[in-house]
């Protein structure tokens, strides 16, 4: 168009895929600003499903919030990582493992070892393949209840002894509002959690531009408003 583009005056459906702590994360302080700003945008969100990618080269998804973790990006697809993060442990309020970490210095392996786990299973599209949030590290955590759902395995966790591996910056925004403590996880473990915004080269549109611009300006603020509550040694 010869005209500048202008976001107040835009119209349209942005589709996105992501899953729900990555929404709650990432996109839900987004949606919250352009509701007040960009009354004619609307978001659809769908979880993962096994042909996302297909849907996206048919521009029936705009974008989703995806990382490759370090396999080749399909052609025509461009991924552009926000930030590099790591996960923590998420415990009731007056969990044992506060004031262990606490009078120790942090955790270990046999300290966590006295607790089941909620593992986090993330699905594409099929019961065959879940990914559960450690496997990459071969951790042996002791799996209670296994579920797709941060938000829901937030609220057992804050009810029960049960522990949770999520990203920090998640647990950051979930402590507000659930009874939860946010704990380091054991010495010497990494799992990083990598966000990226994935999407098809031939579906881009002004509106789309300007939306993944707001989503990476967000999620710089997100990340370093996290390092100032919980910085990781680097």
């Amino acid at each position: 168009s010869p005209q500048p583009f202008d976001p107040r005056k835009a119209e349209g459906v942005i589709r996105i895929v992501a899953v729900d702590n990555a929404f709650l994360t990432l996109l839900s302080p987004l949606i919250v600003e352009l509701e007040a700003t960009v009354p004619g945008v609307k978001f659809e969100i769908y979880d993962r499903y096994s042909n996302m990618l297909e849907s996206m080269r048919d521009v029936k998804i705009d974008l989703a919030i995806y990382s490759t973790e370090g396999k080749a990006v399909p052609a025509g697809f461009i991924e552009m990582p926000l930030f590099t993060s790591d996960h923590v442990l998420l415990v009731r309020r007056n969990h044992p493992l506060k004031a262990i970490a606490t009078h120790n210095g942090g955790l270990t392996f046999e300290d966590t070892a006295r607790f089941k786990h909620i593992g986090i299973a993330l699905a594409m599209g099929s019961t065959e393949n879940r990914f559960i949030i450690g496997q990459q590290c071969n951790l042996a955590d002791k799996i209670s209840c296994e579920m797709p759902y941060f938000v829901a395995g937030a609220c057992l966790c804050s009810e029960s002894d049960l522990l949770m591996r999520m990203p920090r910056e998640t647990a950051l925004k979930l402590a507000r509002y659930f009874p939860v403590e946010i704990l380091r996880q054991e010495r010497g473990l990494k799992l990083p959690w990598r966000p990226g915004l994935f999407w098809y080269r031939s579906s881009d549109t002004p509106l789309l531009t300007w939306v993944r611009s707001k989503i990476t300006i967000g999620a710089k603020r997100i990340f370093e408003e996290a390092e100032e509550l919980l910085p990781f040694d680097r």
